[in-house]
């Protein structure tokens, strides 16, 4: 099932609630693969465990519902970030500089917060920076990342020019009634989906904006279970992701359309065959409330949905251009073949011709 139905303005979040289950060691996930070459790593696997980042910092814009500081999966990685949920869409009064996800319990019009709203950006950011310390350590694809925390949804829904604002401020644009962005990202991650099916003329061209200034836009495809691409992931110019599971089949849960840029792992139902990935998981930095009501961080294998795959792809990105910091949107979509395997065929959609996210070797980090 989804998790949350709730219509954030025109998008829906998209992670899927399926039962979890504790890493309990401090290890290279899966999706990572595996630091030993003679490893038999999960075929799906993105393949980046222990490849070093370059040395140009990248920062990467998390677009999401705030993200909760104190992690130590996230220490050193966040920047000073904004939230741009208006009033009366935002419990907090209006926009600030507080990045914060809404407090638990958080109701607006009659609904409660879900805790994976809470939780989610944290979750997200972990996937792409995450500096694996600590024995519940979570590693992410490029831990010299830096994360930019841009608050955009929570209890209550947003509108379609909070997201405009989020995007552009995010690129170091000039927003009105908003300090100018002092880091501006190279790459921005929306782990949402669900608003029109063609791509509404503003957010189109302010993409194309983003996209001529050599920012990445990095969208889940959603949760639609086989449907076709919704905003912001059927903007031409945005790299939209789609979710496999460890064997490198789609995942059922995917949206289905020919126009998915590059697939990532992204958790699902439990495997029946007895291997290191059969849980099929991501793990994620987050925090759970303790016995004693307060919230503690933890790591845990719970990441499901296509929400957990783009950032896998943002991760990948970031750790390219650390290395290869005048690479282009256009040079990476140019170079994909490099950068990805086939993926399994579906039979409910003939005219795809899925490709996975993948290093085939550290020198394509430079080449």
């Amino acid at each position: 099932m989804l998790r949350n139905r709730r219509f954030l303005g025109q998008l829906l979040f998209a992670s899927l609630s399926l039962v979890a289950g504790a890493v309990l060691a401090q290890e290279t996930p899966w999706h990572l693969g595996s630091l030993h070459a003679s490893a038999h790593n999960a075929p799906s696997a993105i393949n980046t465990a222990g490849v070093k980042p370059g040395p140009y910092e990248v920062v990467v814009a998390v677009i999401d519902a705030g993200i909760l500081q104190g992690h130590p999966s996230l220490e050193g990685r966040l920047l000073p970030g904004y939230d741009f949920l208006h009033a009366p869409h935002n419990p907090k009064g209006g926009r600030s500089a507080n990045f914060a996800p809404d407090p638990r319990e958080t109701k607006c019009t009659g609904q409660t917060l879900s805790t994976s709203f809470r939780t989610h950006g944290t979750e997200i950011a972990s996937l792409i920076a995450g500096n694996g310390r600590e024995k519940s350590g979570v590693y992410g694809v490029n831990p010299s990342a830096k994360i930019l925390p841009v608050r955009l949804f929570g209890a209550c829904n947003m509108s379609r020019s909070d997201l405009l604002d989020a995007m552009a401020w995010s690129a170091g644009l000039a927003v009105a009634g908003v300090p100018n962005n002092p880091n501006p990202a190279h790459v921005i991650n929306l782990s949402f989906s669900g608003g029109g099916a063609v791509c509404g003329a503003d957010l189109q061209a302010l993409v194309k904006r983003l996209v001529q200034k050599k920012i990445f836009v990095v969208a889940a495809v959603g949760n639609t279970f086989g449907k076709k691409l919704a905003e912001p992931a059927n903007c031409e110019g945005v790299i939209s992701v789609g979710a496999v599971d460890p064997e490198n089949n789609i995942e059922s849960y995917s949206a289905l359309d020919a126009r998915t840029v590059i697939y990532a792992p992204g958790g699902g139902r439990r495997l029946n065959e007895d291997s290191n990935w059969q849980a099929n998981k991501l793990k994620v930095a987050s925090f759970d409330v303790d016995a004693k009501g307060e919230e503690s961080p933890v790591g845990l294998a719970r990441g499901v949905g296509t929400s957990y795959a783009a950032p896998l792809v943002s991760g990948f990105i970031s750790l390219l251009l650390s290395h290869r910091p005048m690479m282009t949107p256009a040079e990476f979509q140019a170079r994909l073949p490099q950068y990805s395997r086939a993926v399994n065929s579906d039979a409910n959609c003939p005219e795809c011709a899925p490709r996975g996210l993948v290093l085939t070797n550290a020198a394509a980090l430079v080449r």
